[in-house]
């Protein structure tokens, strides 16, 4: 615990603002504290992995931010009503578990002019895991009969709509119908959402963490069981706000995680925490990695170029670095040793020892997952896509409108109205140069790093499904010439004793005046085998049908495998020895 004395001393450091005593005293918070005090920043850290956080605020430009956790509705709205000083040019709102502040939600939807449908979705229940198996109420004897009747002497004015009504009640548990946001994203993984208004720029899409050492606490029906998907929210607002909306990963639990789902929660948070720990000018760099130095406070130079656009560059810069998240999308796919590689290399290997059926349905998982990933990579650049879109007005959305564009000098309409100025009539959020060039370069990285790493295992994936069947059917020909081999192999002995049995017969049969003995017996007996076999010989030789690799092949296997035996066994004596 940090001693009351340091941030004593901190707080006398720098004065919090102005700004933000008059919001206490109405709102009746606590005072914001100074990020870049090294207490703060440890104390702030500890809150951003805890579970049981709700809400933060931070506002900051180039010299300072201050920051605050918890606040209330009313704190909020006296922030919102309250002009911010001009050094704190930028404001990140936090929101986690959002079925939990929809009074919130509310206020600033209200503030910002969001859409109903917008709103609504941000307030949806949390998700509940479907039942399995959906049993069905048998109908009594009366209602059967009751049914039957209407069918027989059918309604005409409810005729028209039994249909309808039979259908609704079917698809009653379609996510789309119900409107329940995280049904609908737990269903479709690459769902995505981008909405725009005159004062906002809104992005909804799913982030997928994989989870490693931890998959066996993964969903095992969901398209990727190995890992945890969390919806968020990402907004851009006019006055320089962003605000971030996250989907709690445990909704019943009540922030009573176990440890493996804390490691969890704190791994979907690693971005967010990453971001806000760049916002800091604590001096410790030593700690962090080059990834993670984000130019959003840390600049290096001071050049009059710089720094007459850092006010302007701070909220853009802040919503990319939000929406990146590229330590996650590394570990999914990136990697030299991904996981996806390396089981379609085992499942190779497996295929080469021995090919079988089963290897089809393993390809056709990887398949599957490798689709999921595919389509979620895709659903990222068109959101960067509608980013980058520039919204244009064109002449039919100026025609019977109270806009004036560029070229219009007239700043009334007949009837005496005034006019709105084009670039305050289009929708969304223009984002600054700098935000615009990185994604760009995020969309490159995607496709250069992403997406054609997936197409190239799911090529591979093509590729191994034909070479098991073909795998399968050099096997299967190899059996047949196998048994055809043994079948004729067969024969052959059949045929070779063929003439021994017709001197059998010859001898045993009684001629007048003729006596045989034991030793003529199996002198002609040797004769006839010896001379059996050589012409057997001869024919396969001439054939080419010699099975002698059937039996001479696995006889050397044999022998090499004992003198490898006694090889080892020797070799551990001597070390013994």
């Amino acid at each position: 615990m940090e001693s009351l004395s340091s941030r004593a001393d901190s707080a006398q450091a720098k004065q919090q603002p102005e700004h933000y005593d008059g919001v206490a005293v109405s709102a009746g918070i606590s005072s914001f504290e100074d990020l870049d005090d090294p207490t703060v920043l440890k104390h702030s850290m500890r809150a951003l992995a805890s579970s049981t956080g709700r809400n933060f605020v931070l506002d900051f430009g180039d010299q300072e931010a201050w920051v605050a956790f918890d606040l209330t509705v009313d704190a909020i709205q006296s922030l919102l009503k309250t002009d911010r000083p001009a050094a704190l040019n930028t404001r990140w709102i936090n929101i986690w578990y959002p079925y939990h502040h929809r009074a919130l939600l509310e206020l600033l939807g209200q503030t910002y002019d969001f859409s109903p449908r917008l709103l609504a979705l941000m307030c949806s229940d949390p998700y509940r895991r479907k039942s399995t198996s959906l049993k069905r109420p048998r109908s009594s004897v009366s209602s059967r009969k009751k049914t039957r009747l209407r069918r027989s002497h059918p309604d005409p004015e409810k005729e028209a709509g039994f249909e309808l009504e039979e259908v609704s009640s079917s698809a009653s548990n379609n996510p789309a119908r119900t409107g329940n946001l995280y049904d609908i994203v737990e269903d479709v993984w690459h769902y995505t959402s981008v909405d725009q208004g005159r004062n906002y720029l809104c992005l909804g899409y799913n982030s997928i963490y994989y989870l490693g050492p931890l998959k066996s606490v993964g969903t095992v029906k969901s398209p990727l069981p190995d890992c945890k998907r969390v919806w968020t929210w990402l907004l851009l607002l006019a006055d320089r706000t962003v605000i971030t909306i996250n989907e709690d990963p445990y909704p019943h639990s009540e922030s009573r995680l176990n440890h493996v789902e804390d490691m969890i929660l704190r791994d979907t948070r690693r971005n967010l925490i990453n971001v806000f720990r760049s916002l800091s000018h604590v001096d410790e760099d030593h700690s962090l990695g080059p990834l993670s130095l984000l130019p959003i406070r840390r600049r290096l130079g001071q050049t009059d170029e710089e720094t007459a656009h850092r006010a302007s560059d701070a909220p853009g810069l802040l919503f990319y670095y939000l929406f990146e998240n590229w330590f996650n999308s590394y570990s999914l796919i990136t990697r030299q040793d991904s996981r996806y590689g390396n089981e379609l290399e085992q499942v190779r290997k497996e295929m080469f020892d021995r090919p079988q059926l089963c290897h089809i349905d393993q390809l056709d998982r990887i398949g599957n997952q490798l689709g999921t990933l595919k389509r979620h990579y895709e659903s990222h650049l068109r959101i960067i896509d509608r980013v980058l879109e520039p919204q244009k007005a064109s002449n039919a959305s100026l025609a019977n409108s109270r806009i004036a564009s560029k070229a219009s000098k007239e700043s009334f309409d007949s009837d005496g109205a005034p006019k709105v100025p084009e670039s305050e009539s289009l929708l969304g959020v223009s984002l600054s140069s700098a935000a615009r060039v990185r994604f760009e370069r995020l969309k490159d990285i995607i496709n250069l790093y992403s997406l054609s790493e997936v197409k190239d295992y799911l090529h591979e994936k093509d590729s191994l499904v034909q070479m098991n069947f073909q795998l399968i059917s050099i096997r299967t020909s190899n059996f047949s010439e196998r048994l055809t081999g043994v079948a004729l192999l067969i024969s052959k002995v059949t045929v070779l004793f063929l003439p021994v049995s017709f001197m059998s017969a010859y001898f045993s049969t009684s001629l007048k005046d003729t006596e045989y003995t034991v030793s003529t017996y199996w002198i002609t007996f040797t004769i006839v085998f010896a001379l059996s076999c050589i012409v057997l010989v001869l024919f396969g030789l001439v054939s080419g049908t010699m099975e002698s690799k059937y039996y001479i092949q696995p006889v050397k296997n044999l022998f090499n495998h004992l003198c490898q035996r006694r090889k080892h066994s020797d070799t551990a004596v001597e070390d013994d020895a």
